[in-house]
């Protein structure tokens, strides 16, 4: 424990794109709890809508008022009486997959949305409704990682900003690792042009598997092969057509679908399975809105082809993650696929989420509080 300031500057949102920066009290901590003095949070193509309450109609509201934010790297600032593993001054990760401790059921995408039933709203409003977009955030332990300074910063040279890269990248790492990826293999990413197909492919080569990306646009996927010397891309244009420039490029062993929601009842899903192999695998990880899909039966079922869906990660997810980061393999920045389009002061909060709107490729926006 040490002594904190008493007041500090943070984006208070009382309702849907209403915000203001103000003068608050510091958060302190307090069992299962740390506080951080935040250096970079991490924006991306979906946080203006969060912030704006455009996704209040599906039932992903906030608790009004809060302090916005989720992801961030910062400093640990002050430790509570059961924390044993952190050191003041210590470089962390804070990641936003925030759950129960006694329920795994109550889970949400903290500073994105507060839950979808009663009790975790509950959960999210009474306990962690303010988030990093301020100078100091208290996190629960469970969401605060340490870094390795000496290699991440020292031996490899990123910057903190780049580091933000892992608060969504655990997401794409528990995805492949449901379908049992291995070393060699082959595996198809559908759309590819987006962050979190990009962040798909960057963890895929950092496992050792061959990519294919797909995608409508070719200029797109020409960045792509820049970006990532060594993968093959092909361009989707009709479903049987598809399927025949797909299996062309070899047999896939598995399937990873990321498309967005604007991808709902396009056909590109049916022509990027029936090149799986027997045996493949297919993953769910996007957020398309079709009540059924169009998925080949008779093919699934004779080719013993599994489908798995994969929303978020576990903790063994980011362990893995940091591990892949700090030897070097997986890299955080233009190297590896990944960049940073803007950074901005907490006071040009609405110049960072509009930025955020153009974030594609791989790019994600910073806000230093």
């Amino acid at each position: 424990m040490t002594d904190l300031p008493t007041s500090m500057r943070a984006l208070v949102v009382k309702g849907p794109g209403d915000g203001a920066i103000e003068t608050i009290a510091v958060p302190q901590p307090g069992p299962g709890s740390i506080v951080v003095r935040v250096i970079d949070v991490l924006l991306y193509k979906t946080t203006p809508a969060f912030f704006d309450g455009a996704n209040a109609a599906a039932g992903m509201t906030l608790p009004y008022p809060v302090v916005f934010g989720g992801a961030a790297i910062g400093r640990v600032a002050a430790t509570g009486p059961d924390t044993t593993a952190f050191s003041l001054g210590q470089l962390v990760l804070i990641e936003p997959n925030l759950r129960a401790r006694d329920d795994p059921n109550v889970a949400v995408v903290w500073g994105g949305f507060d839950g979808f039933d009663t009790k975790t709203k509950q959960f999210v409003k009474n306990n962690w409704r303010d988030g990093s977009w301020a100078e100091y955030v208290r996190a629960p332990l469970e969401n605060t990682w340490a870094l390795n300074e000496g290699k991440l910063i020292g031996k490899l040279g990123l910057r903190t900003r780049d580091l933000l890269h892992l608060g969504y990248l655990p997401v794409l790492y528990a995805g492949l690792r449901r379908i049992d990826v291995k070393a060699g293999e082959t595996i198809l990413i559908c759309p590819a042009t987006g962050i979190f197909s990009n962040g798909a492919i960057a963890v895929a080569r950092a496992l050792g598997l061959n990519v294919i990306a797909g995608g409508r646009n070719i200029e797109s996927l020409d960045a792509l092969k820049t970006r990532f010397p060594g993968i093959q891309t092909v361009q989707l244009k009709s479903e049987q057509e598809d399927a025949s420039a797909i299996q062309a490029l070899g047999p896939i062993d598995a399937f990873v679908d990321i498309g967005p929601a604007a991808a709902t009842g396009t056909s590109y899903l049916a022509s990027c399975i029936l090149p799986v192999r027997k045996g493949g695998r297919v993953c769910l990880m996007g957020g398309r809105g079709d009540t059924t899909l169009p998925v080949p039966y008779l093919f699934m079922m004779f080719n013993n082809i599994t489908l798995r869906g994969s929303l978020m990660y576990e903790d063994e997810d980011v362990k893995g993650l940091l591990k892949l980061a700090e030897s070097g393999i997986l890299k955080l920045n233009a190297e590896g696929g990944l960049g940073v389009l803007g950074s901005y002061p907490l006071e040009n909060y609405v110049k960072a989420l509009e930025k955020a709107k153009d974030c594609a490729e791989g790019n994600i926006v910073v806000i230093n509080p």
